[in-house]
């Protein structure tokens, strides 16, 4: 009797573990992909390509808001007409990640802070903001959800 209940014990812990390793590769694989897709976007800052921001946005759109101004969700078209008209006024200098966090749920959601160093185009006088980027994980990828510009 104690035979059989060892050889159950030990088919439990290494369901267990099998279970647990799963988990882990999973949760490894959606860190790199959401650190994938806040690299594009980074780019996407870096060189002012707003079309590239905008394709990486949800089904249902991107929510922005910037200088004060809250429009969305929109589709790519939209959200690209007015991030260019951002990018159109202004040149970046760098572009750096300051923050990354999975906040979990159904579906995945995650959020980052981006540092935006920029000046308005034809001065010398730079300017710093940060971009918060709200993300949901949507068909196995991160799409972006809400772009918004905080001076």
């Amino acid at each position: 009797m104690s035979r059989g209940f060892s050889r159950v014990r030990r088919a439990l812990l290494a369901a267990a573990i099998l279970i647990i390793g799963m988990a882990c590769t999973t949760g490894a694989v959606r860190a790199q992909q959401l650190e994938q897709t806040l690299e594009r976007v980074a780019r996407g800052l870096e060189r002012g390509d707003a079309d590239a921001i905008s394709r990486l946005g949800a089904r249902a759109g991107i929510s922005l808001d910037i200088d004060g101004n809250s429009v969305g969700p929109l589709g790519p078209r939209q959200a690209s007409a007015v991030l260019r008209r951002l990018f159109g006024a202004r040149e970046t200098i760098a572009v750096r990640t300051t923050l990354v966090r999975r906040v979990g749920g159904e579906p995945q959601r995650a959020f980052a802070e981006i540092t935006w160093n920029a000046r308005a185009r034809g001065t010398t006088v730079p300017e710093q903001a940060k971009f918060f980027v709200a993300f949901v994980e949507e068909d196995a990828r991160w799409q972006v959800t809400e772009i918004r510009l905080l001076r």
